[in-house]
């Protein structure tokens, strides 16, 4: 079916109304009392709902699965009211701030950083594209005002507010731009090897509980963290969503060890470490059955 502008403008229009009413007077008491902060956990919970319904979708095909492409508009509706309850509130107070100041600021720095596509630039590809943004990115820093005395670093585009994993993977692509990154995969790899030395001889060395120890082996762990999402950036891979993977496995083959369990009339507190391995290879083995 083709996209009908008209009926997704007017779409909008409607949902702009409901949440100016929702904030209003006669609207909700719990809306009403929302602010910015009060707000900042719906935000990251509704942004991982919506990132667990996209693991499922590897394809557009796949939404044509009826519960599928249900869960996909009802959870990227719920990140959309985030924005436009955060856009309502703020222009409650400064009107310049408000749903329409977003959406032009947004088109404006679209076709700014899209001259490719807007104005007479030729690219040959995608990296070309992604240098380019970097350059007008960079461009646009320098003409911002000035915040502190500090020279420009090519870390000062990523939020100190994200989360640990991406915003590592942000650090790497950004010194891997300017040059600050093994020339193969073989470097990571060595990296990968040299932290898991390191990090087995400070586990050896001593006392585990001594907190200097402690601290130590923290330290290293971060190290091996980081060579992973290194090895990560090679291989086009997102780290978040290869953890999340793992995740959903070990989950499923551990229910089936509690479903294993409890036919023999146990709890996995109750049962020997023995018996659960072997259902969890079970597991596995039904895994690749399934394949």
């Amino acid at each position: 079916m083709a996209y009908n502008e008209e009926q997704a403008l007017l779409a909008l229009k409607s949902l702009l109304g409901t949440v100016r009413k929702l904030r209003s007077p006669e609207g909700c008491p719990w809306d009403r009392e929302q602010t910015h902060q009060s707000l900042r956990p719906y935000l990251l919970e509704e942004a991982h709902e919506t990132l667990e319904v996209l693991d499922q979708v590897g394809q557009p095909t796949d939404l044509e699965r009826p519960e599928l492409r249900r869960a996909f508009v009802e959870e990227w509706g719920d990140v959309l009211l985030q924005i436009l309850l955060h856009a309502e509130i703020a222009s409650e107070t400064v009107p310049e701030t408000d749903f329409t100041a977003i959406a032009k600021t947004l088109e404006e720095k679209l076709i700014r950083r899209h001259p490719h596509v807007f104005g007479e630039v030729r690219v040959s590809g995608s990296e070309e594209v992604i240098q380019n943004w970097a350059e007008i990115k960079k461009s646009e820093k320098q003409q911002s005002p000035d915040q502190n005395s500090r020279p420009a670093s090519v870390f000062d585009s990523i939020p100190k507010g994200m989360p640990p994993l991406p915003r590592t993977m942000k650090v790497i692509s950004k010194v891997t731009q300017v040059g600050f990154q093994w020339p193969d995969l073989n470097g990571p790899l060595d990296k990968l090897e040299e932290e898991v030395k390191e990090l087995r001889t400070a586990l050896e060395s001593g006392d585990l509980k001594d907190e200097s120890l402690k601290a130590e082996v923290e330290s290293e762990l971060g190290d091996l963290l980081f060579c992973v999402c290194n090895i990560a950036h090679f291989m086009k891979i997102d780290p978040e969503a290869a953890l999340r993977g793992t995740l959903r496995r070990f989950e499923g083959r551990f229910r089936h060890v509690e479903t294993r369990l409890s036919e023999n009339g146990k709890a996995p507190g109750e049962a020997k470490l023995e018996e659960m391995d072997r259902y969890w290879d079970e597991a596995k083995a039904l895994e690749k059955g399934r394949q």
